[in-house]
């Protein structure tokens, strides 16, 4: 532009403008080409990373511990894994791209300025040493709240988590209109920072334009004096007010730039907590147990910030053996469950399977030898069959079937419409308590484990269908070491031996007959039951 406006300065219509116009044109075209291939690339190249680190995020939650979930809530790592990890790629995309466009286009048209009129470029760039104090101080304010921002949608998160997976709880109690109360402030809250945000960034860019108004305005006094003082040609003050005019974009859109920037390194800082904040203990390397004998020794255990829920435990299942673990609500059973399968790290040396120490053992080769049914059975919300099978090529239709009759339930799914294809709602909720817990007791059997670890599995069922289970169990357990945690002292009583817990510790251990003949808390816990039956019975 600068040489075809001299060159129409000086030489009039015998100015070649064709060859100018088809410069221009090709530069134009060459410049398009460069920044729609540049976005085509970055685009797809923070896409990519999204998955990545969707994958990785997932992956870090898959190998979370217990303690970790127990610091973050579900709604809060699902914001990170949906909101936080969209803001990375909109920094990997857009970001970067724009990022990159404000960078060049300072560089090269500072640089352009400069060869066209050093004096000239000094009054345009005068200006700008606020917009580098305004720019530090967006950047500190826009991570503040941003911070802020993405800790109340995690907030969010968490309370319409908890209220969808307790609705039956919230209407039973008439909850609403305070659930409601409680989604609203939340929601309040969110909007609040959001808004926090939203009013940094409106502030920011109408400076960043008044900015480069006063560049223009500096550059048409001192370029126009220029051009009259004859110092300056048309063309150069043409030409310079052209770049100065390609900077007035990347200028305004700085404060954009510098939010999604700040937003999305936050974001990542957010992720990057909790890949960091997700590391379990060393898996083990020890190869698969010998054999499926469990010993505990001297096991001291509690949870984070809460008293010991077992002290000094010691005993032994041999292999093949059944032992029943009984004892009063909290008395530790289920821990003994947890730390055996490892779902918690029991201290070093206390818990063995096998001979080894449980922490020394390949982790997945330990878990492939236990069948484990917690106390709270969670199905998936798939077919009952893909509910047992899990996807294990080892379990066929025969084995599949004999599970489920094992534990009391197939006459029951046969009675569905679909059978063993029906489909269960979240988490299980369209089947009974006592369906859901048998369904992952024929989970647990179907594999044909070594080991199984059995807790509270007849809470739900009544003492007929408690005798059926117990007597299908007694027969499918054959050759397999059974540890089973139970309140119901009738399914304790045809275990090979009882293991009597009472606030974390064995008090007694025996046979049902031999701690029948005592007076222990067992003999107590067996009078009180036998009582509570005759009562429900009469």
């Amino acid at each position: 532009m600068k040489h075809a406006i001299d060159d129409l300065q000086a030489r009039g219509a015998a100015t070649p403008l064709l060859g100018y116009v088809l410069t221009i044109v090709a530069i134009a075209l060459g410049n398009g080409l460069s920044r729609l291939g540049s976005r085509f690339a970055i685009m797809g190249a923070a896409q990519r990373i999204e998955y990545d680190v969707r994958n990785d995020l997932y992956e870090s939650f898959q190998a979370g511990s217990p303690r970790f979930f127990a610091a973050y809530p579900t709604g809060d790592l699902m914001a990170r894994a949906a909101s936080d990890v969209s803001t990375v790629k909109m920094l990997t995309g857009f970001g970067i791209v724009s990022l990159a466009g404000t960078t060049f286009a300072f560089v090269g048209a500072v640089a352009a300025m400069v060869a066209v009129d050093p004096w000239l470029t000094a009054w345009a760039m005068a200006p700008y040493p606020a917009l580098v104090i305004l720019a530090k101080r967006f950047n500190a304010v826009v991570h503040a709240r941003t911070l802020a921002m993405q800790n109340a949608l995690g907030a969010l998160s968490t309370r319409l988590q908890e209220h969808l997976a307790g609705i039956t709880v919230v209407r039973a109690y008439t909850m609403e209109p305070r659930v409601a109360g409680e989604f609203g402030q939340a929601n309040a809250e969110y909007l609040d920072a959001s808004v926090a945000v939203g009013r940094v960034q409106a502030a920011f860019t109408p400076l960043m334009g008044l900015i480069a108004g006063v560049g223009t305005l500096v550059v048409l006094w001192a370029g126009g004096k220029a051009v009259v003082d004859g110092r300056l040609s048309l063309g150069a003050l043409v030409a310079f007010n052209g770049y100065l005019a390609y900077l007035a974009w990347p200028t305004i859109a700085l404060g954009w730039t510098l939010s999604v920037v700040r937003r999305g390194l936050t974001s990542m800082e957010r992720i990057q907590e909790i890949i960091h904040a997700n590391v379990e203990p060393a898996p083990g390397v020890a190869p698969a147990p010998r054999d499926a004998a469990i010993r505990f020794v001297k096991l001291t255990f509690g949870y984070d910030g809460r008293p010991p829920a077992l002290s000094d435990v010691s005993f032994e299942v041999a292999q093949g053996e059944t032992v029943a673990v009984v004892g009063p609500t909290g008395s530790g059973k289920s821990t003994l469950g947890l730390l055996l399968a490892r779902l918690w790290d029991p201290p070093p040396g206390t818990v063995f399977v096998g001979g080894s120490d449980v922490r020394a053992l390949d982790r997945d080769l330990l878990r492939a030898r236990l069948g484990y049914v917690p106390q709270d059975g969670f199905l998936f919300s798939r077919s009952i069959a893909a509910n047992v099978t899990l996807g294990r090529e080892t379990v066929t239709t025969g084995r599949l079937r004999e599970a489920l009759v094992t534990a009391g339930v197939a006459d029951e799914i046969d009675r569905f419409p679909d059978g063993l294809g029906t489909v269960v709602g979240e988490r299980g909720l369209t089947l009974s308590g006592g369906q859901r817990q048998r369904v992952t007791l024929a989970r647990a059997l179907a594999d044909a484990p070594p080991i199984l670890i059995l807790d509270d599995v007849f809470a739900s069922v009544d003492v007929e269908k408690e005798e059926q289970i117990v007597a299908n169990l007694r027969q499918a357990a054959t050759g397999r070491t059974v540890l089973l945690m139970t309140h119901r002292l009738r399914a304790a009583r045809g275990a090979d031996r009882i293991v009597v817990l009472d606030e974390g510790r064995v008090v007694e251990a025996g046979t049902h007959e031999a701690l029948m003949r005592g007076v222990g808390l067992y003999a107590r816990l067996w009078k009180v039951q036998q009582l509570e039956e005759e009562i429900a019975r009469a």
